[in-house]
């Protein structure tokens, strides 16, 4: 049986959501939509890569489950794909999808995060908003981008800075996907799911530092344990904080106010996200050190550990000055003041603001 995990949001709307987790489930994915009753005809959004290992199973499912009128649109993979071109590329796709009939349409993401970013957004815009289901089918997804309803592309040297928050009506989660992920992308989904551990679970922090050898062999035991965990974390934050504006779901951006600049600077080319975020994370540790709020020997677990995963943990061949440049474009900024998410120990992290210029630099060295 699929574990339920309830994302309640507390807003006046009735937005909540299941997260559907279990292994080897997505035979049942068109019975569980239609349970749902929120339309009748599916558009599917993914990448050539997963198309090749997952869209047929999918169709199928999707048929199974009672749906005939099925579209679908298939873009190149890459975190280049997530820009306004791609965008109206998807609009367009739907578009002709629906015909002028008013369809009342399920848009359904089926990949990482780029898909289920852009899909999202997509689904937020056409038509004034329109149902949308969640199937992840990477790690990152599966703990982290695949759930809270934030939707974007990159614009110009922005990470995700056009888009808008719109609540899926179910994320699918089937860990079977898994198997195939490359250990790239494995370990990419890794450094976000370590990032709970250091902003808010000790526990499992630990867990991964005695874990991480089965973890990086895909063992089935070591994965069933931590996903659960990692997505109930950000259910919790995400449902006291829906829109991100109680300085609640700030805490999930810990090594993403770097980690995107570093993206940005590098064109999205060099670092996949979570290795930028795994260097942005090991940064912030050493800024928190240098501010005098986290004792050195636990930013030498935070680095230790990341190492383990086989992450980056340092920016070379780049200059810093770029980095801080492109750092001045993210969105948690506000009239010009620098904002961070810093760890003051293990499990628990604190906003600072208005960091000197000099103190963020000496992170580099």
């Amino acid at each position: 049986m699929p574990k339920i995990i309830k994302i309640a949001l507390k807003i006046k709307t009735d937005k909540s959501y299941n997260i559907v987790l279990g292994n080897n489930i997505l035979t049942d994915l068109g019975r569980e939509i239609k349970k749902l009753k929120c339309g009748n005809s599916i558009f599917i959004i993914t990448d050539k890569n997963v198309a090749k290992l997952y869209l047929k199973k999918t169709l199928s499912a999707l048929k199974n489950g009672g749906f005939s009128d099925i579209g679908k649109v298939i873009i190149p993979a890459g975190e280049e794909q997530k820009n306004y071109k791609t965008f109206l590329k998807l609009l367009n796709a739907l578009y002709d999808f629906d015909k002028n009939q008013q369809k009342k349409v399920i848009l359904l993401t089926l990949g990482g995060g780029v898909t289920g970013d852009l899909g999202g957004f997509v689904a937020s815009t056409y038509r004034r908003g329109v149902n949308y289901i969640q199937v992840p089918t990477t790690l990152l997804g599966l703990v982290d981008c695949g759930l809270g309803g934030k939707t974007a592309f990159n614009f110009r040297e922005a990470k995700n800075l056009i888009g808008a928050f719109w609540q899926p009506k179910m994320v699918y989660m089937d860990t079977a996907v898994l198997k195939t992920l490359p250990l790239r992308e494995l370990k990419c989904g890794l450094a976000e799911a370590i990032k709970y551990g250091i902003i808010k679970d000790k526990p499992l922090f630990t867990f991964f530092e005695k874990n991480m050898g089965q973890l990086l062999k895909y063992d089935k035991t070591a994965l069933d344990k931590m996903i659960p965990v990692c997505a109930g974390i950000k259910a919790r934050i995400t449902s006291a904080d829906e829109r991100d504006d109680k300085d609640i779901r700030i805490i999930l951006n810990y090594g993403h106010t770097l980690g995107h600049a570093i993206e940005a600077a590098t064109n999205y080319k060099k670092f996949h996200h979570g290795e930028a975020v795994a260097i942005g994370m090991v940064l912030a540790a050493k800024l928190a050190v240098k501010l005098g709020c986290l004792c050195g020997c636990e930013a030498f677990r935070i680095e230790a550990l990341l190492k383990k995963a086989g992450l980056p943990t340092s920016v070379q061949g780049i200059a810093p000055g770029k980095i801080l440049a492109s750092m001045k474009r993210d969105k948690k900024f506000v009239s010009g003041v620098n904002r961070f998410v810093l760890p003051v120990e293990i499990g628990r992290v604190k906003v600072f603001e208005n960091i000197p210029e000099k103190l963020i630099l000496s992170t580099f060295v």
